[in-house]
Formats: C-alpha cells, structure tokens, sequence
C-alpha cells in the first residue's frame, strides 16, 4: 500500500517492514522521459549528488576499481535533534539483457571517512532500477534501507523514511533534464531500440 501517492509529481513512495529489525524499507517509483545513459550519468555524479539527492550532504568517491565498480563515502542530514549519519559504501552497475540498469550500494564495515560529528550508520543498502519503457520513458524504482545506529527510536525514523525517496525522485524529474546529462554518454550503458 503506497504511503506516499503523489500523483502531481508522478511519485509513488512504499514502505514495509524488514524481518529483525524495527525499521522500515522503502521502494519509491515513477517515470521520466529520458535516456537510460542520462539517468546513470546523474545517479553516478558524485561531485552533485548532495545539489538532488534529498538528506544527502557529502559523497567522496574512495576508489573507482573499474567503470563499473567503486567505493565512496557518504554523509546524510539528519533532522534535529539527532547528528548526521555517514557510511562507507560499495556501488556496482549493470545492465541487464532486456535493456535493465541496476545500480546497487551497501555499506561495508570500517573504510574510509568517519566524521567527527556523524554517527556511523551499521547498515545501508539502495537501488537504482532503470526499466525502459514505451515513448522514450524508463521507469524508476528507488529502494532502500538503512540503520541508523546510534540512539535513534526505530518510530523516529519511521517517521522520515519516506522524506529521501520523494524528495530525491521529484528533484531527479529536474535535474536529468539539464544539458550534460541530456547529452551524457556512459560507456557500456545500450539505449533500447
């Protein structure tokens, strides 16, 4: 059952509970006219995530093992009164033989950064799934989970488990329509026929 039908932005926010834990998973969908390389070009641009990507204050890439594959850090904002969050994250990307991009990160324990002030988040993982569609549309779902860590009541981020998705696919329906990525090539990455 969608928490969040936003039908003015073409947004679709859901959340469910994840088995262990008192914390909600969010998958969050919509639809964008645009080419599958300008959606990867502006997922994978790290240097302006922070300027779409709701509650997202700081990624660093650590290390570009290949085209593919890399290892960064990230800091998220978090509401008063609680301090900021950041985690040390492996991403990959593929795409699959129907024309799919999947573009998946989960934290990996230790690594690089650690702010003074933030609070290491145990867990986190999301998803970027890319579906071409019909009339040059590609269809976007947003999934993700994560930790907080520290003390954090599992009902005060509940609360805002919803607040990155929508944010960050409404500012993605802006942001992919800029010139360099309406323009962007990615290597690897085949635009359906």
């Amino acid at each position: 059952m969608p928490v969040v039908d936003d039908q003015q932005h073409h947004i679709r926010v859901e959340v469910r509970a994840v088995p262990g834990t008192g914390v909600r998973e969010f998958r969050a969908y919509t639809q964008v006219h645009a080419r599958l390389a300008s959606l990867v070009a502006l997922i994978e641009d790290t240097e302006h995530l922070p300027a779409w990507m709701h509650r997202v204050q700081q990624v660093s890439v650590i290390d570009r093992v290949d085209a593919r594959h890399l290892y960064s850090y990230l800091v998220l904002s978090v509401p008063f009164p609680f301090h900021d969050r950041d985690s040390f994250m492996k991403s990959s990307l593929r795409q699959a033989a129907d024309g799919t991009v999947y573009l998946s990160s989960a934290s990996e324990p230790g690594g690089a950064g650690a702010c003074r002030d933030c609070v290491r988040m145990p867990q986190m993982r999301n998803e970027w799934i890319l579906r071409p569609g019909e009339h040059d549309l590609v269809d976007v779902t947003f999934t993700g989970f994560g930790l907080p860590g520290g003390v954090v009541p599992d009902w005060a981020t509940n609360l805002v488990v919803t607040d990155l998705p929508f944010g960050s696919l409404r500012n993605l329906h802006r942001q992919v329509h800029r010139h360099k990525y309406e323009t962007a090539q990615v290597d690897g990455i085949k635009e359906p026929e």
